[in-house]
């Protein structure tokens, strides 16, 4: 699609009210892909604010930046069944089209916080072997409940987990991640790095022995 065509399908889908949206919303995450595009373009929109920090770039790569980061953040929402698109969206778009413009490096910025975070799903995975043999979203939900952590933010450590161990991990991924996670300070955290570790296997074991999650 030409810059002009992008141009006009930005306008034509930048005024959906909030009932609108979550209905939208609800139906990307079902799968329409008419409810996706609408929605790519009203984030695009939205993400066109930031043109004049990028007066460098050239209008077909800025414009096919912005479809390609929003696409991005889309697939990711979908993928991890985000329910608070409203804070989700702006900042995950903005995060991959920044990513675009920066300079690949070979050395990763990991937060001390993250770090110790993939340490404890390290030492789970090692106690509870049976665990893996679990498909992702039953694992996901069963940390979730060991960890009392909420079921957004275990997913987001756990795909983040799963780059890292695999030498895949992307500062992108890192930033979004930490974006998207509760601050340093925040009770969740206290939660999942103070529970003990046998209290955590206690509460996976039990789940996984009543078949609660499956």
């Amino acid at each position: 699609m030409d810059i002009k065509a992008m141009e006009q399908r930005m306008k034509e889908k930048s005024n959906y009210s909030n009932l609108e949206l979550n209905q939208l919303w609800k139906q990307t995450l079902q799968g329409n892909q008419d409810a996706f595009m609408n929605l790519k373009y009203y984030y695009m929109n939205l993400l066109y604010r930031i043109k004049p920090l990028y007066q460098h770039v050239d209008d077909s790569t800025f414009f096919h930046s912005l479809d390609k980061a929003v696409t991005k953040a889309l697939e990711r929402g979908i993928k991890f069944q985000i329910e608070d698109y409203h804070s989700y969206m702006p900042v995950a778009s903005e995060t991959y089209f920044k990513s675009f413009f920066n300079p690949e490096s070979d050395s990763l910025h990991v937060p001390s916080n993250l770090l110790r975070s993939f340490s404890r799903l390290e030492d789970i995975f090692h106690h509870i072997p049976e665990l893996k043999e679990k498909d992702e979203q039953t694992q996901i939900q069963l940390i979730s409940k060991g960890f009392e952590y909420p079921l957004f933010e275990t997913r987001l450590l756990y795909y983040s987990y799963l780059k890292w161990k695999q030498n895949q991990l992307r500062q992108v991924d890192i930033d979004l991640t930490v974006t998207l996670l509760p601050g340093p300070q925040r009770v969740e955290w206290e939660i999942f790095y103070e529970k003990q570790l046998k209290d955590i296997e206690d509460t996976i074991k039990q789940e996984m022995k009543n078949g609660e999650v499956s």
